[in-house]
C-alpha cells in the first residue's frame, strides 16, 4: 500500500512537471514546413551569381577579374605585388588624387592599359618595366621605357 501511495503522489507530481514543460516550449518547437528544410547532413548549397564568371581572357576560358580597360595616366597607377613565377603577374590599384581604389587589377607581361597604351615588358621582383610608344616633336614614333617601382 505504502508503495502504491508513493507512486501515485510521484505521478501526480510528474504530471504537472509535464505540463510545465509544454507550456515552456509551446511556441518554439513548432516547424511549419519540414520537408522545405536544408538536410543537415549535406552539403550547403549556394546560389550562383549572374556575374560569377564573365569575362573571356583566353579560349575557353572564363574569369571573373576585373580588366583595366579605364583612360588614365601612368602616376596614377599603384603596384601593390608582384607575383613570380611561370607566368608572371603585377597587382595594380588605381589612385585618384589622395584617395586609393579598392579594386586590384591583375596584369601580365604583354597587357596594355591606360592612356597611349602602355606596355608591360617585363615584371621584376622590385617593379614593372612599361614601354610607350609616342610620337616626338618630328613626327617620328619614339618608344620611352618607364621603371615603375613597388609601392609602399
Amino acid at each position: 500500500m505504502k508503495y502504491i501511495y508513493l507512486f501515485l503522489v510521484s505521478m501526480l507530481f510528474s504530471t504537472s512537471a509535464f505540463t510545465k514543460i509544454d507550456e515552456i516550449f509551446e511556441g518554439q518547437t513548432k516547424i511549419e514546413k519540414p520537408f522545405e528544410l536544408r538536410d543537415p547532413f549535406q552539403a550547403p548549397k549556394f546560389k550562383s551569381q549572374s556575374n560569377r564568371l564573365t569575362k573571356q581572357r583566353a579560349k575557353g576560358i572564363l574569369d571573373n577579374i576585373p580588366n583595366l580597360d579605364a583612360e588614365f595616366d601612368l602616376e596614377s597607377i599603384l603596384i601593390v605585388g608582384i607575383l613570380i613565377g611561370k607566368e608572371r603577374r603585377v597587382l595594380v590599384k588605381l589612385k585618384q588624387g589622395k584617395t586609393v581604389s579598392k579594386e586590384v587589377y591583375t596584369l601580365k607581361e604583354g597587357d596594355t592599359f591606360g592612356r597611349n597604351g602602355p606596355e608591360i615588358k617585363a615584371i621584376l621582383p622590385g617593379g614593372v618595366i612599361l614601354v610607350e610608344k609616342i610620337t616626338n616633336v618630328y613626327g617620328e614614333f619614339e618608344f620611352i621605357e618607364t621603371v615603375v617601382p613597388i609601392s609602399k
